[in-house]
């Protein structure tokens, strides 16, 4: 009797952490989910809206695809600034932290917004009033970005970051003609969540000019994989572009992409944190087999991941082909190089968490190239075809790296904390 009322207790503890994780889950998909849905209901009132002679939902459009990528680069600084913080969940001392350097993180946003705008105003024939609107919305979500790292430090919540999309969501469906107001609302949710630590927004301290960059220039090719196709399709076809296709085509990488962080990145994170410490105490037999289970631990972890993105992908190509018949095609290109782009993602990912930059950014920086060369040479979505080919050897290379890199975790942490030292 005993066993099975421990047997029931066993199940219900098991059903309540799966429930737990799947309520979290979906706060964590929160921004796809509320803007996903929004955004179809409030582009028709912003029609006939000018800014500088160009529509509004263009600069909004241009905003949104550059964002997610200059997120990545913008936001590596900060976590660079709280690195010593972040595996001891300590709350209180990573807001003090981030309060203490945001201002000059902050100001690092500029020469790369101005970067990134720079093609949309020569090839698009932006005016400067154009050109300002664009750099002013494109800042306050830069802001909100980095105000989003508070919501991504390791607890098991993720009411903030669901709270903060929200405000976002609520002020673009309510006021869709100030475009500015959405990322202020997203900013004000996250200051008051900070509300106890702004007294340190004055320490104004920074972080070495060459670690900032070197930081930013990490994160900008590591995130050019899964959003570079995206930059220059919009540029190649003058800022107009199948939205639904190609988002709902891009939704199943962002979903597995959103998965492998929510559920699978804090595995990773314990299994080697666990490493660490018998690595520190334990024998050289322990050790090894530690690490084959971490290496195998890991392996799975991708290939759930990938799972994950091939079974979305798989429904939404569905949906797309009884839904909207006409953008089948185009969904299902940016589909499969998307699952392509996940993959070489996910793997530059895990070489990276070891401490092995070089390769990660080659291969992103090979990315760009590719994307580069083939958004020159055939016209519009035809380049995706390009494309695809090229990126089928990124997949590989990345893979046989992360592989490699993973055959020996505890050698590659071994030597990284002895360098420290």
């Amino acid at each position: 009797m005993s066993t099975a009322l421990l047997s029931g207790t066993q199940k219900s503890k098991y059903r309540h952490k799966k429930a737990r994780f799947l309520y979290q889950f979906v706060l964590y998909l929160s921004p796809v989910i509320l803007l996903t849905s929004i955004f179809p209901l409030v582009t028709p009132r912003m029609a006939g809206i000018m800014v500088g002679g160009v529509e509004l939902p263009q600069i909004i459009l241009a905003v949104a695809i550059t964002v997610p990528w200059m997120s990545q680069s913008v936001c590596l600084p900060v976590y660079r600034a709280m690195g010593d913080l972040l595996g001891e969940r300590e709350m209180n001392a990573c807001m003090r932290r981030f309060a203490e350097y945001w201002i000059t993180t902050s100001l690092a946003v500029l020469p790369a917004l101005l970067f990134f705008s720079l093609p949309f105003f020569f090839a698009l024939n932006w005016s400067l009033t154009t050109l300002l609107a664009f750099l002013v919305l494109g800042f306050l979500n830069m802001l909100f970005s980095q105000l989003l790292v508070i919501a991504n430090l390791p607890t098991d919540s993720r009411n903030t970051w669901a709270f903060a999309w929200l405000a976002y969501a609520l002020a673009l469906l309510a006021f869709p003609a100030v475009w500015f107001l959405p990322p202020v609302m997203g900013i004000f949710v996250m200051l008051f969540v900070l509300r106890g630590h702004l007294r340190h927004l004055v320490a104004f301290k920074r972080l070495d000019y060459h670690v900032v960059a070197r930081e930013m220039l990490r994160g900008f090719l590591l995130g050019s994989v899964l959003w570079a196709d995206k930059y220059l399709l919009f540029i190649t076809l003058d800022g107009t572009m199948n939205v639904i296709a190609v988002y709902m085509g891009l939704a199943p990488a962002v979903i597995a992409y959103n998965y492998f962080f929510a559920a699978e990145a804090t595995k990773v994170d314990r299994a080697v944190g666990h490493l660490r410490t018998i690595i520190e105490s334990k024998g050289y037999q322990q050790v090894e087999s530690y690490s084959t289970k971490v290496e195998n631990r890991v392996v799975d972890s991708t290939r759930r991941t990938l799972m994950i993105a091939g079974i979305s992908s798989v429904i939404v190509a569905v949906l797309m082909f009884l839904l909207s018949p006409e953008s089948f095609s185009l969904a299902l290109t940016v589909i499969v190089s998307s699952w392509l782009f996940l993959a070489v993602t996910v793997f530059c990912y895990q070489i990276d968490y070891l401490g092995s930059h070089t390769a990660p950014q080659l291969i992103g920086l090979a990315h760009l190239f590719i994307c580069g060369v083939a958004f020159q040479l055939f016209p519009g979505t035809h380049a995706y075809f390009a494309i695809m080919v090229g990126e089928l050897l990124l997949v590989t290379v990345s893979y046989m790296a992360f592989r490699r890199t993973w055959k020996t975790p505890a050698y590659d942490l071994f030597w990284r904390h002895a360098v420290a030292w």
